[in-house]
């Protein structure tokens, strides 16, 4: 991956939908070049997908919380990640060092939906603790390439 190829991925998180054609404009490189550029940061697995990032608030889930869990019986772990792989407001799932064990980022439509999913994580047979943070505000989120 060389300097172009960087910001290339930079013009497309900045918009997915950018066109080769305006993406062209901006690197001064043919529209074959951008477009075989694309298509091999997709095959080396560089860019996993395209996707758009919706506003919480405006879908009604402005309710963001981190659920921290400590596992005890980890040859029960499938059934947590299986729950969490299935539940569309968990949207971040990270195993982690120190104390806790996982760390879920998950948004809800209001503290009963949070609760809810909550008291669903500790009726899994493998969780023993939870630790439950909320967020007041989101400052800075910025899915996109990691800096190089």
């Amino acid at each position: 991956m060389d300097i172009i190829d960087k910001y290339l991925l930079e013009i497309l998180t900045e918009d997915s939908r950018c066109s080769a054609t305006e993406i062209s404009k901006q690197i001064n490189l043919s529209i074959p070049a951008i477009n075989k550029r694309i298509a091999k940061l997709r095959e080396t697995g560089v860019i996993e997908k395209f996707t758009v990032q919706v506003n919480p608030q405006k879908i009604e889930k402005s309710a963001q919380a981190f659920i921290m869990l400590v596992v005890d019986q980890y040859s029960q772990i499938n059934e947590l990640i299986d729950f969490v792989n299935q539940n569309k407001n968990i949207v971040d799932c990270y195993a982690i060092t120190g104390e806790y064990d996982y760390l879920l980022k998950i948004y809800a439509k209001d503290i009963e939906e949070l609760e809810s999913i909550l008291l669903e994580l500790k009726g899994k047979n493998c969780v023993s603790k939870s630790h439950t943070i909320f967020a007041l505000m989101e400052h800075k989120h910025s899915p996109g390439p990691l800096p190089t």
